[in-house]
């Protein structure tokens, strides 16, 4: 498959981009800054400079993909990096999706209780809001929704559960767990090569 990769550059893009390629995927990694992942280099890896405010530089490296797997964060960016990348993202109609967002905004808020809840919004601060607005322009029947816990940078453990949020049988009280994002890598590059979860919100934990 020829898979598009916004947010590539990101901690959890860059496992995104290594499970694809090892699974022997030609990759399209989207980086405003694309010597960021000059060590990165492969033969199966196209890096191309792309800004999510200018649309037509992410529209126009989807045009002969097909799909497309967003680690885009927003942490350290304008509030409406994510909502900016959803646009681009729906008009350039893929046929696969895999938009990565957080547990506790959007569909999945106050699943994780009021202390999670709490720390969430004070992290994320105006980006809390675009979270979800982002998660609704990218919604729909070609695009799984992924909201992991908290995220570590730990290696891979093969042992993230992947539930969608409305079989979802369980809250967290207080925090919930952590998952790794190597973890959170796999089971989108998973859900992308074998969509199993088509328009819903999963929650990775």
């Amino acid at each position: 498959m020829r898979i598009v990769v916004l947010g590539a550059t990101g901690a959890t893009g860059r496992h995104v981009l290594t499970v694809a390629l090892d699974r022997g995927h030609q990759v399209v990694a989207l980086a405003r800054r694309p010597e960021a992942l000059s060590g990165m280099a492969h033969g199966r890896l196209e890096v191309r400079r792309a800004d999510v405010r200018v649309r037509d530089t992410v529209t126009s490296a989807c045009r002969d993909a097909d799909a497309l797997i967003s680690a885009l964060g927003n942490r350290r960016e304008p509030a409406d990096t994510l909502s900016a990348g959803a646009r681009a993202v729906a008009e350039a109609t893929l046929s696969r999706v895999a938009w990565m967002g957080t547990f506790g905004a959007g569909d999945s808020r106050h699943r994780a209780g009021p202390l999670y809840d709490f720390i969430l919004r004070r992290v994320l601060g105006d980006g809390f809001a675009d979270k979800a607005a982002a998660d609704a322009v990218v919604a729909g029947p070609r695009t799984t929704l992924f909201h992991p816990v908290m995220l570590t940078d730990r290696p891979a453990t093969g042992e993230a559960t992947v539930v969608p949020l409305d079989v979802l049988d369980r809250s967290w009280r207080l925090m919930p767990p952590k998952v790794t994002r190597a973890d959170v890598a796999v089971a989108m590059v998973t859900e992308i090569e074998s969509p199993a979860y088509a328009g819903r919100t999963v929650a990775v934990y």
